[in-house]
């Protein structure tokens, strides 16, 4: 019986049942229907109601199916009124007592008869009706322990299921209680039942509190022990199934299968090795062997069996290419820029790139080598080739090993680039090309007699189109990290061969020479202008041709060769052609280009490239060049709500991302923003090329794109760049119309707003640190007017977020090491978070500095933190709290006195702290005390002279890992004795050791002061410095930080103005004498400074 009207009924049934017809008129019809009639705010709990009726109890199987699906779809979607389409669902808007008949009416539909496919859709909607935002589901729970020990396996796999999608329902049960439900499944006859249970088993695993997967421990043997079964039984689909689920267990405990981490090895060797497998069964397989690699490299690494198998594996799938086809007839055939559909192989590649990386050359290059030196020696041509393309996936990861044995290495590559097998050649010239990569800059200095010539042979007609390319591809590697000295005297022989390359029939090797022509033109520099002029009117040619529909990316590379030749060679070679090539981009621009259009791109960059070379004389042309590059630069976020069976959709192209939020599939139109960032990318360069000259075009840029790209909530390239560009923009307009003008204010206010909320929110560091940076770069370059007090209030609390976020991740990667986890090193997030706490710093003392005393109550509210940080063991922390202190003393100098007690200890007891790091930071912060509030800390600045001298003279002071520190320890004595020499007894003592740590030559900070106090005692006639026997010690140590530009300018011209007046007390030609002793690498610094 229906709790709705018959009319309501009546009309909903023909709709749903418009949906189901074949015809498009009619589905269209009821589509629209349902949408301008029942998605309402007034409807949509009846309709959601119904919806539920029909899929519980609908005879018509076909109106069940259509019902269940469409509730799950609009209990997924925002309320029609909702303004927060991505976060709002309608299940959680609708009353209490619908969601309860809805609940009602679901469950026992499940419970009754229905087919397998109605009741798996009945379960979907169940799940949605029990998520964990929804109020609480009892029956649910009662129903499920009871469906799950039902006859029918039917009732046992959709019970999992719904378990899977909320696994929080069984949260509250003990887990001994929880045990023998999962191990009934993993036992279960039925192998859906199984594979359900699998991952609904992971699904609880992952919000299931450490502390109880001790006990969850037990269930793995018997999850572990249904793989045979399925391999035995066929079940390829099922087994791939259970990996995957094993896979997500090994990313969150790996060490939870120590004792059962030969049994999964073994097995996955089986699994692997049977090539009669479906490849998805092998290659997650696999997979499971990679994430362990990830996940517990010390794990694997102490594992005897662990780099036989992944090393086999990996080098047995990487042969599985042109199967059935020796001579490899169809990859000779295919465009080298497309895919070669050859999954197993492709798999291989990555699996051993990232086992490498993560367990280095020194645990699994001689296993791996033991491998490859049999294969390069092979009667077949597949193990040749994967013993190449395994050397390129692992040189990175091995680098440690490797680089040492370049000799060896090419020994094994450089005789197959003649092996009579093209594939072979191929993958002999991608070995090249990735060494050259990995082992660069040093693999270009020591083996360019090796590597070049090898290439370059591939490049002749002896070889196929795609050997050709590759092979120039691979010189693109080689070319980025060579410099002209090198190229110089194999340009001749790589032109030669490239221009014949042009002239193929096969336009991917024309696209390939004229890339790999542009890199060799960039490295060569100057070295390039020999061949200009064949060369460039050449392109121009191609350019001069029709347009069609396959030449596009043609003509693009030749105006990205043009372009990049023309930086080469610089302007007045460029001159000869200039003229010609912007007309002919000018034509291009002019011919309607289409959004997807192939050229677009490149023109876009090449007039990037041309602007760099003209610099003031492009100016005439943004007009032209402007306009389109503006609307690209505009663009809005395209994002699209899509349902879960269009993802997969979606997916299949490469311009669309799919993420989920809450359950739902948002569709994003990344290739949009891509092209959005380059565009932005451009505009930073012609505003940082062109400067006041394009202050007429900030305005647009800053207010329509560069402000507005910080809320590009779904694309991180935007926002990051929109931050960059702000302050390149301000820099133009205020060179343009000065600090006072009030459009420049007005828009210097609002990027400042629109940063310092950012740094509220932003989720991604990488992107944090660039929204302080430039809102240091902006705020020097509004030379520190002050913020607005609700602004420095936001940043204040802003960077409280940003500090407590990084201490709360630094914390947990020391947590993460225990019985279940290994700790894993990434140095990326360690440098992320210091670059971050850098930034910080950076933009704490640039606010201090703007805002002055007025900020002090905000500083109250971020120095329980940074205090926080200065109690901490960890360095990072630690270097952060002395800089912010040294910055805040600087700031506030004396009224810095409450603070007193709460550090001073520490940064006493820092100063001869074993990490180098930290001995500079509280030197720094030690000296900062003595210059700008002396009278606070003078008594603890004196008493630490004996320590800070004691420290300048350790044994190991000058070497490279202490040498900083020292410098630091030095200007901090300086600053002393500077500020307090009437009150230091013995004070010549402390300046004879003090100049004893000179010269200071790497630190540039330490040595401005150093330099300026050793100019201080020379003029007051300090009687230790100016002893005559001292001069040559002086002259040495000022020479040392000149030739090395410790210090440069004013100070530099102080202090050697003081030496000359030092020099002037002795007789002439011992002050010469002393001057001319030095190397000739020397003489230019003394001529400069002494002369």
């Amino acid at each position: 019986m229906s709790a709705l009207p018959n009319e309501v009924n009546t009309t909903l049934i023909n709709i749903i049942q418009g949906f189901a017809s074949p015809n498009n008129e009619i589905r269209s019809a009821a589509e629209t229907r349902l949408n301008q009639d029942w998605i309402t705010a007034a409807n949509i709990e009846v309709l959601l109601i119904f919806l539920a009726e029909q899929a519980a109890f609908s005879q018509d199987l076909t109106t069940a199916a259509i019902s269940a699906v469409l509730f799950r779809k609009l209990a997924l979607r925002a309320p029609p009124a909702s303004k927060t389409v991505i976060i709002a669902k309608n299940i959680t808007h609708i009353s209490e007592n619908a969601l309860t008949q809805i609940r009602a009416t679901l469950l026992k539909g499940f419970m009754s008869e229905r087919p397998k496919d109605i009741r798996h859709k009945l379960s979907d909607a169940i799940a949605e009706c029990a998520q964990d935002e929804l109020p609480e589901w009892a029956e649910l729970l009662q129903a499920l322990v009871e469906f799950l020990k039902n006859t029918d396996p039917f009732f046992r796999e959709s019970s999992f299921r719904i378990l899977a999608s909320v696994p929080h329902l069984i949260n509250a049960v003990a887990v001994e209680n929880i045990i023998p439900i999962f191990e009934s499944g993993f036992t279960d006859d039925n192998d859906e039942v199984k594979i359900s249970a699998v991952t609904a088993f992971v699904g609880y695993f992952k919000i299931l509190p450490k502390k109880h997967w001790s006990k969850i421990g037990v269930l793995l043997p018997s999850l572990l022990n249904s793989l045979p079964k399925f391999l035995d039984d066929n079940k390829d689909d099922a087994l791939a199934s259970v990996f995957e689920s094993l896979i997500e267990l090994a990313e969150l405990a790996p060490k939870l299968f120590k004792d059962m981490f030969d049994q999964i090895i073994q097995f996955s060797n089986i699994v692997i090795k049977n090539t009669d497998l479906e490849t998805h069964a092998r290659t997650t397989a696999l997979e499971l062997l990679t994430v362990f690699s990830e996940n517990a490299p010390h794990m694997c690494k102490t594992n005897p069996n662990y780099a036989q198998s992944i090393v086999t594996n990996t080098l047995l799938m990487m042969t599985e290419v042109s199967i059935d086809d020796e001579e490899a007839a169809e990859w000779r055939e295919a465009d080298d820029t497309e895919d070669d559909e050859e999954v197993t192989y492709d798999h291989a590649r990555q699996a051993l790139d990232r086992v490498s990386l993560k367990l280095g050359g020194e645990f699994l290059a001689p296993t791996l080598f033991q491998y490859l030196q049999q294969m390069v020696s092979s009667s077949q041509w597949r193990e040749r080739f994967g013993a190449m393309m395994a050397l390129s996936s692992a040189a990175e990861g091995c680098q440690d090993v490797l680089i040492a044995e370049i000799p060896k290495v090419l020994d094994m590559i450089v005789p197959l680039i003649s092996d009579p097998h093209p594939r072979v050649q191929y993958g002999c010239c991608n070995a090249l090309g990735q060494i050259s990569t990995d082992f660069s800059p040093l693999i270009q200095r020591t083996a360019h007699d090796r590597i070049l010539p090898a290439l370059i042979s591939r490049l002749t007609s002896s070889s196929i189109d795609r050997v050709q390319t590759h092979a120039a591809a691979a010189l693109v590697n080689f070319s980025e990290q060579a410099d002209q000295s090198i190229l110089e005297p194999y340009l001749d022989s790589l032109l030669n061969n490239l221009l014949i390359l042009l002239q193929s029939n096969k336009l991917y090797v024309q696209e390939q020479a004229l890339t790999t022509i542009a890199f060799i033109a960039e490295a060569a520099k100057t070295k390039f202008i020999k061949y200009y002029d064949t060369l460039m009117p050449l392109l121009l040619n191609v350019l001069k041709t029709d347009n069609s529909d396959d030449n596009g990316v043609l003509k693009g590379k030749c105006i990205e060769c043009a372009t990049l030749i023309a930086a080469a060679v610089g302007k007045q070679k460029f001159s000869e052609h200039s003229q010609e090539l912007i007309n002919l981009l000018l034509t291009h621009q002019n011919s309607s280009l289409e959004e997807d259009d192939s050229i677009k791109s490149y023109l876009e960059h090449g007039w990037g490239r041309i602007c760099r070379i003209l610099g003031d004389d492009f100016v005439p042309l943004l007009p032209i060049v402007l306009p389109p590059l503006l609307e690209t630069a505009k663009a809005t976020q395209d994002v699209s709500l899509i349902e879960e069976e269009e993802a997969a959709d979606f997916q299949k192209y490469s311009d669309w991302d799919v993420v989920q939020i809450q359950g739902k599939h948002i569709a994003i139109h990344t290739s949009i923003l891509d092209d959005k960032v380059s565009a932005m990318e451009l505009l930073q360069l012609y505003a940082s090329i062109l400067k006041t000259k394009f202050a007429n075009y900030v305005k647009d840029v800053l207010t329509e794109i560069a402000i507005p790209s910080i809320d590009f909530y779904l694309h991180d390239g935007v926002r990051a760049t929109g931050a960059t560009l702000i302050p390149v923009l301000l820099s133009s307009i205020v060179g343009a119309v000065g600090l006072q003008n009030e459009e420049a204010i007005q828009l210097w206010n609002a990027a400042s707003t629109k940063l310092i909320g950012g740094i509220s929110t932003e989720p991604m560091l990488e992107i944090t640190q660039a929204y302080h940076s430039a809102l240091v770069d902006s705020i020097a370059l509004m030379q520190y007017s002050k913020l607005a007090p609700e602004l420095t209030a936001q940043y204040a609390k802003g960077v409280h977020n940003n500090l407590s976020d990084v201490y709360e991740r630094v914390k947990q990667r020391h947590s993460e090491a225990d019985e279940y986890n290994e700790e894993v090193d990434d140095e990326f997030d360690i440098f992320s978070d210091e670059d971050l706490l850098d930034e910080i710093n950076k933009s704490l003392a640039a606010v201090m500095k703007s805002s002055r005393e007025e900020f002090l109550p905000q500083l109250q509210s971020i120095w329980p933190l940074i205090h926080t940080y200065l109690m901490e063991s960890e360095v990072i922390l630690v270097l952060f709290a002395l800089v912010a202190l040294g910055d805040i003393i600087q700031c506030y100098g004396e009224l810095t006195a409450s603070l007193k007690e709460s550090f001073i200890s520490s940064i006493l007891t820092y100063l001869v702290s074993p990490e180098p790091q930290i001995r500079q930071g509280a030197a720094y912060v030690i000296g900062t005390c003595s210059q700008y509030a002396p009278n606070t800390y003078g008594e603890e600045c004196i008493s630490a002279l004996n320590t800070l001298t004691q420290v300048i003279q350790i044994p190991e002071a000058k070497s490279e890992e202490n040498q900083t520190a020292t410098e630091n320890s030095s200007a901090a004595i300086a600053k002393m004795l500077y500020a307090f020499s009437t009150n230091i007894q013995n004070a010549d003592t402390y300046i004879a050791s003090w100049f004893k740590s000179l010269p200071t030559i790497s630190d540039d900070e330490a040595a401005a002061f150093n330099y300026i106090y050793l100019g201080h005692l020379i003029d007051s006639k300090n009687t230790v410095v100016c002893e005559q026997s001292n001069i040559p010690n002086v002259v040495e140590v000022v020479v040392q930080a000149l030739h090395n530009k410790s210090i440069g300018d004013k100070n530099a011209e102080t202090i050697s103005n003081s030496v000359k007046q030092l020099l002037g007390t002795l007789p002439p030609n011992e002050a010469m004498a002393l001057l001319q002793r030095y190397p000739a690498e020397y003489m230019p610094t003394i001529q400069a400074w002494f002369s």
